[in-house]
């Protein structure tokens, strides 16, 4: 196994050849009815995840032959309200929720917090409404990697994690010709789903972001041609929008690492310090069993057979073993 090992201070950069696979997916035993269901499952979601959930129905009805499904797939904005609205029993959500004002108008009908069970992790290159994000730079820049910490010094105003404000590439140890430059920050619209996630994962929800941050359409092709312009620039995007005048950087969640880079095995092993997850969301009273029929489908889903259909449809990453397990626990 060839390992790479780039050090930036004392902290060190995993880059294993084994990075580049998937992790494995979920337990080996095949999914096994606990028991017999029937009735109607409505789900809403979007278009794009179709071919997904129709797999998922598929398959569970091979041993759960009592159990129809009814879709309506309009689009993540509109999802979560079949499930406030008493309309649907799962929300494929297929991106992170929003946060408050989806959560909030479910917390007002129901007068407690939604459920939310993980199903796959976000993918890499996929063109869906969660895709995991690279921190991308100009080639032409010697930083490899950066903590949270130093990334929310440099996207923030606030600093949660702890740093002042990071505006010269000099803040965090670059020398040569950028220690005097200013790093000039690119994202996409600081209301969209990316920036969002951003704030949350790096910003711990501050909404104070760099008062210089420049905003860009949020498909990330036209902002990685301004890093590409741009030594000083430091933008975060998708894999699939990067051309060879950026790099992504690896990440870690604090100085001490290890570093990682933004790859499937990355993200399936929870490594990568702001993967992505998706999600189905559903209501359940304190205290009270989710409706058996719901379920029964959400452990189809966790089990070998429904992340093989996340393999299939090559938009998402299938969970681990252990990932899934986790997930499975919190159905009783």
């Amino acid at each position: 196994m060839k390992v790479g090992l780039h050090v930036l201070g004392l902290a060190v950069v995993i880059t294993t050849a084994s990075c580049a696979g998937p992790a494995r997916i979920a337990a080996p035993d095949h999914y096994k009815p606990r028991e017999q269901v029937s009735g109607e499952i409505r789900i809403w979601g979007s278009p794009a995840d179709g071919p997904l959930l129709k797999d998922w129905e598929a398959g569970f009805m091979k041993t759960q032959a009592g159990v129809t499904f009814s879709e309506q797939l309009h689009g993540p904005e509109s999802t979560m309200a079949g499930v406030y609205n008493g309309v649907a029993d799962l929300a494929f959500m297929g991106r992170e929720m929003r946060v408050p004002v989806e959560n909030m108008a479910f917390e007002w009908v129901y007068l407690r917090k939604p459920v939310s069970i993980q199903v796959a992790n976000a993918g890499l290159r996929a063109e869906r409404p969660s895709t995991n994000l690279a921190i991308f730079v100009n080639r032409r820049n010697p930083i490899g990697q950066l903590t949270l910490a130093q990334l929310d010094a440099i996207l923030g105003a606030e600093h949660k994690r702890g740093d002042a404000n990071f505006r010269h590439w000099g803040d965090i140890g670059v020398e040569g010709p950028l220690h005097d430059k200013p790093i000039n920050v690119y994202g996409p619209p600081v209301d969209s789903i990316p920036a969002l996630f951003i704030r949350h994962a790096v910003l711990k929800d501050s909404q104070k972001w760099n008062p210089d941050y420049r905003e860009f359409p949020t498909d990330g092709s036209d902002l990685l041609d301004a890093i590409a312009q741009d030594p000083s620039g430091i933008a975060f995007a998708p894999l699939s929008a990067g051309n060879q005048a950026v790099k992504p950087v690896a990440l870690a969640n604090d100085a001490s690492g290890p570093f990682y880079p933004l790859t499937e095995r990355s993200v399936s092993a929870r490594t990568y310090p702001i993967g992505r997850v998706i999600t189905m969301v559903l209501d359940r009273a304190p205290g009270k069993p989710i409706d058996p029929k719901v379920r029964e489908f959400l452990r189809y889903i966790l089990s070998p057979d429904g992340q093989a259909a996340v393999a299939r449809d090559g938009a998402y990453i299938p969970l681990s073993t252990e990932s899934a397990q986790q997930q499975l626990k919190r159905l009783d």
